[in-house]
């Protein structure tokens, strides 16, 4: 898989997705995102689960990202920008994954996979509200192969944004079963270049998969 798994039990979740979530109780009584769980990649998703269960070869315990109320995007392995602050042609970079989630009411979710000077962060949050009107961009992520396109919109932040600041962070967000996935990419000093190259960033947003998603019901 590329990454060693570490359970984290989060209950901070301000502290945890500052950008993302508003205060607890405000966002309780507030609707939450409504999922497409329709589409047919979800469909295609829990079907092809079903049958490896079925068939013995899927867990018999549902992890943690399994009981988050939206579909789980990130990544398989070490997107095209860690490896390219790996020098060499040697094997996938080695990474820490850490999952956080409010277990009591799973709506949110923040999967941190860490490769050295370099950290990758997708979260989402149903409970983030936001109006999109007619002319917002949607980006839908297409797999390795399929025509270019251009791409998330990145934003980096550096030294030139925020003083002292020694490295660089970039972020995109892309739109997918009506729920807005937020991508953050952080690098220290020594991997500052590979958080600017923002023509490596749009490329790797087409590797985010559906790695869980179980609908209601």
């Amino acid at each position: 898989m590329g990454w060693v798994v570490r359970q984290v039990q989060t209950v901070g979740v301000a502290a945890i997705l500052v950008l993302l979530l508003m205060p607890v109780g405000k966002a309780a009584a507030e609707q939450l995102l409504s999922v497409d769980w329709s589409n047919a990649e979800l469909k295609n998703f829990v079907a092809a689960k079903s049958e490896a269960a079925a068939r013995g070869a899927a867990p018999v315990a549902p992890s943690r990202l399994d009981k988050v109320k939206l579909p789980v995007l990130g990544f398989e392995g070490a997107p095209g920008l860690v490896q390219n602050s790996f020098p060499g042609l040697g094997p996938q970079p080695m990474g820490t994954r850490d999952v956080h989630t409010d277990e009591t009411n799973p709506v949110w979710y923040q999967i941190v996979d860490t490769y050295g000077d370099v950290t990758v962060s997708v979260a989402a949050d149903l409970r983030v509200q936001h109006s999109f009107g007619a002319d917002y961009p949607v980006y839908q992520t297409t797999g390795p192969g399929a025509a270019p396109t251009a791409g998330p919109e990145v934003s980096v932040f550096d030294e030139n944004d925020e003083q002292g600041m020694e490295g660089s962070i970039a972020e995109y967000t892309v739109v997918k079963f009506g729920v807005p996935y937020t991508v953050t990419i952080e690098c220290t000093a020594a991997t500052k270049a590979q958080c600017q190259d923002i023509a490596q960033i749009a490329k790797d947003s087409a590797l985010l998969k559906v790695i869980a998603a179980t609908p209601p019901g």
